[in-house]
């Protein structure tokens, strides 16, 4: 008998780096998947919305940050065999420049400007400190992550960075 399929929503993370001060906007989530863990902006794509746009609307919603041009860094796919609708494939933005005032308390989660030397790993996805700098460092990247009911990373694969599959890449 074959398993189930799984449920596998599309994504987004949004990566706002103030390179003045060397900080990163991050999220301490309050509810959800990822309640009590650090992160970067992001969240569900609606119907008929672009990636792109739910990064920036989630980015907005979740920190009052209005993201400038977003750049598309990479994939990642998120696999939950054991955690019922957990698994998400998600694209993966960054940005240097932004509109707005931090609003660092939202129902969701709190907002904050991080030092890049600062970033609590040790409050985050056992799978961040592996592709986080990825993104950092401008490198192209499709990554997948398996992870067992505990929430433990139990497997990691690297693809080649596939023009195909991001339609692209680069400045969007």
């Amino acid at each position: 008998m074959s398993e189930p399929a799984l449920t596998v929503k599309r994504t987004v993370l949004c990566f706002v780096v103030c390179l003045k001060s060397n900080r990163l906007l991050m999220i301490h989530k309050k509810r959800g998947q990822g309640a009590g863990k650090w992160n970067v902006p992001g969240g569900k794509i609606k119907e008929g919305e672009t990636s792109m746009a739910a990064a920036s609307r989630e980015t907005q919603e979740e920190t009052g940050i209005l993201p400038g041009r977003l750049h598309l860094s990479g994939k990642l796919e998120f696999r939950f065999p054991e955690g019922g609708s957990w698994s998400n494939d998600c694209d993966v933005f960054i940005t240097h420049s932004w509109k707005g005032e931090l609003v660092r308390e939202s129902g969701e989660c709190s907002a904050e400007w991080v030092s890049l030397k600062k970033i609590p790993w040790d409050q985050m996805w056992e799978s961040d400190p592996r592709w986080f700098p990825l993104v950092l460092s401008g490198e192209l990247f499709h990554r997948r992550y398996t992870f067992d009911a505990k929430d433990r990373l139990i497997r990691e694969e690297s693809t080649k960075w596939c023009q195909a599959t991001f339609g692209g890449g680069g400045a969007l």
